[in-house]
């Protein structure tokens, strides 16, 4: 039994721990989520997962912790619990590197469901596991029950609200997964340790949870290759600089090119030999139809990735402002791929800077991709009422995205097609070059007539020729566009897979 003079101290220790523990939880889960991303993505069928796999856990954790309590009388045994756990949040990036190099040739739902049991299931079972030996330890009568039910879990969901808000606009920027998931494993077990102390049930095998867990940080294998320049996590996920010699399938011929790529997702191909040169065609492409249809020279870019297109729109004389999301793409793009310094880059969701600009521009335009997956809160009709009022009268919008139209995994472009058409837009659909899995579709929209001004050799797929019979009108109420361009993201996830992910692994 607890002496009674330590037992308003304990009674303190035990809130701390389940602050602690409502904190861990929401550590382990973000990390995951973000752990998953450089090999399945950031769709929501992956959040589906991480969200499934950590009730699961939970549930698992809250039953074990009813049993146990019930059973055992041992107050060692929440210590216990939470140490291992601990342990276990520490080497989540060991056992995750071993783990996802395997489950990588996997389906999408099973090789993340898979991953997520590896490395998530059991730390988060143990956690859930210390709410109800907590509660059972801090109540002395049936009436009291309750009461400090309640407390318990209100001070591990105030633990979770700060951590998420903490690691969210912080650390996940600052340190990355591997360091947050590293102090905040060392926090658990320092504070299982303190209330094996305070309670005199330490025992001096203990300390191997601390020994192992150091070793593991101190030995970690460092897998980044050679090739790469920058690393870092944050908002987006893994965000990489690499050279490396690509062939230019176009002329034949082999050089450094300059990489930026979000969770193993290519963003930005430059020439580093020629820096306003890109990779890709659609750079061109998209470029040469904009200054054919345009009528002014306002324009704004959404999405700045590593800037080539920027740089080709600022050569063309068009006064460019642009909007990105997270804000070591701008410090990447300046610091690797030479976009100006005094580019001022408005750090915002590009929906929020629509909605809140008052600002009219002659050109806007989309190039926005979170690794594989577009943008669906900006692919809306009432995103596009919005689009309207910031164009002026004789503006343009231009879209890029995948290039599939036929087929179940062109329903997202047929429907993306309708919704503008919907909102009394003009369309020109142009096709880059190659087949529907590796091409992109550049959308050319406008209120008024479209009229070239400058002759461009692209292909334009004819309207007659879309089968628009499935096509939705896409809404803020019903986001389902992510469900029908999964299919096409799950092919541009297994390319970029067999070409980036594999490649950095070795």
């Amino acid at each position: 039994m607890i002496e009674p003079i330590k037992k308003e101290y304990l009674k303190k220790l035990l809130f701390a721990l389940a602050f602690v523990e409502g904190g861990a939880v929401m550590c382990v889960e973000l990390c995951s989520a973000k752990i998953l991303s450089p090999y399945f993505g950031t769709s929501i069928y992956v959040w589906a997962s991480v969200l499934g796999v950590t009730l699961s856990a939970l549930m698992s954790g809250y039953y074990l912790g009813g049993y146990i309590s019930s059973n055992y009388k041992k107050t060692e045994i929440v210590f216990n619990l939470m140490l291992l756990a601990g342990l276990l949040v520490t080497i989540t990036p060991v056992i995750s590197s071993m783990i996802l190099p395997l489950t990588i040739q996997l389906d999408l739902l099973s090789g993340t469901i898979i991953s997520l049991l590896c490395f998530l299931f059991i730390p988060l079972m143990l956690f859930g596991a210390t709410s109800p030996l907590i509660i059972n330890m801090l109540t002395s009568q049936a009436e009291d029950s309750g009461k400090i039910s309640g407390n318990v879990y209100s001070v591990s969901t105030l633990g979770g609200i700060i951590v998420t808000f903490t690691i969210g606009f912080y650390t996940f920027p600052k340190f990355g997964i591997t360091i947050t998931l590293y102090v905040y494993g060392l926090l658990v077990i320092l504070v299982s340790l303190v209330l094996f102390f305070v309670t005199r049930t330490f025992r001096i095998s203990s300390i191997l949870f601390i020994i192992i867990a150091v070793l593991l940080l101190i030995f970690q294998k460092d897998q980044d290759n050679k090739e790469v320049i920058y690393r870092s996590e944050g908002i987006l996920g893994e965000l990489k600089v690499v050279d490396r010699i690509l062939t230019n399938h176009n002329n034949k011929t082999s050089k450094i090119y300059r990489e930026l790529m979000v969770n193993n997702i290519s963003q930005t191909v430059m020439d580093k030999e020629n820096p306003n040169i890109s990779y890709w065609d659609y750079v061109n492409i998209l470029t040469n139809n904009i200054l054919s249809y345009r009528n002014g020279n306002k324009a704004l870019l959404l999405g700045l990735g590593g800037g080539t297109l920027y740089k080709q729109l600022k050569s063309n004389n068009l006064q460019v402002d642009v909007v990105e999301l997270d804000r070591r793409i701008e410090m990447v793009a300046k610091s690797y791929f030479h976009i100006d310094n005094d580019l001022e880059v408005v750090i915002d969701d590009a929906r929020h800077y629509i909605n809140t600009t008052v600002k009219k521009y002659d050109i806007i335009i989309y190039d926005l991709y979170h690794s594989e997956t577009p943008p669906i809160h900006l692919l809306t009709k009432e995103a596009f009422q919005e689009i309207s009022k910031k164009l002026k009268k004789d503006g343009i919008l231009t879209i890029n995205f995948y290039g599939f139209i036929t087929g179940s995994n062109g329903k997202a472009a047929r429907s993306i097609y309708k919704t503008l058409m919907h909102q009394n837009f003009n369309v020109r659909l142009i096709a880059t070059p190659g087949g529907e899995e590796s091409r992109n579709l550049i959308f050319i929209c406008s209120k008024e007539k479209l009229e070239k001004k400058i002759n461009t050799d692209n292909k334009l797929i004819s309207f007659l020729d879309i089968d628009f019979h499935d096509a939705l009108i896409l809404t803020d109420d019903k986001p389902i566009l992510e469900h029908m361009y999964l299919e096409a993201a799950i092919i541009w996830r297994r390319g970029y897979n067999e070409i980036n992910t594999k490649y950095f692994m070795n």
